[in-house]
């Protein structure tokens, strides 16, 4: 790969995880994290590409059924709930949690739910148990910082190598599945595909 290409790809895709779990103006109501193992050779704030050998991402969403809505569609949803209220009871769910808003307000069979999902390695770092100690971290953060008992996994139904992981090793269990469109990097194009 050039390395055009490669500087083309690698700010696709940090601009892509930027909008999803960064920084954005005004509050955000559903948490999304990205968890990192590094070399340890940077700070975190001053890490290169070259320092990450694998990352995942946690966001809590609503769960409708067997469909896992959109961050945005989520988010809608709650915000609907909320403004549907007086404005009395509106101020009493101004900073109440999601799962509060969630078991109060909507259908029972929508629900709040964290998902752990873009889990990668460096292929510096395969076959160092670096995948099982952030899936490990995934699920500590899930339940000690955004107090959920269980966490839902996704991942490409294609992708053997990781449903063995999550299934066999991690004990993963599969509940429901569901299709989506999944891009991958295709270094010899410079671009992504489907």
């Amino acid at each position: 790969i050039s390395d055009a290409s490669k500087s083309s790809l690698t700010n696709i895709q940090a601009d892509d995880l930027l909008s999803k779990y960064g920084e954005r103006m005004g509050k955000r109501k559903l948490d999304a994290l990205i968890v990192v193992a590094s070399d340890g050779s940077s700070d975190t704030k001053s890490l290169s590409a070259d320092d990450i050998l694998g990352l995942v991402t946690i966001e809590v969403r609503l769960l409708n059924s067997n469909d896992l809505l959109s961050a945005d569609e989520s988010e809608f949803r709650l915000t609907q709930a909320v403004a549907s209220l007086g404005p009395k009871q509106r101020r009493e769910y101004k900073d109440a949690s999601v799962l509060d808003i969630a078991r109060e307000l909507l259908p029972p069979e929508v629900t709040a739910v964290c998902s752990l999902s873009n889990l990668c390695t460096s292929p510096k770092a395969r076959r160092m148990g670096i995948a099982a100690k952030l899936c490990s971290e995934a699920e500590r953060l899930t339940k000690e910082e955004l107090s959920f008992d269980e966490i839902y996994l996704r991942v490409e139904s294609e992708n053997e190598a990781a449903k063995k992981l999550y299934e066999d090793k991690l004990g993963y269990q599969c509940k429901f599945e569901a299709s989506a469109t999944a891009l991958r990097v295709d270094a010899e194009r410079g671009g992504f595909v489907e």
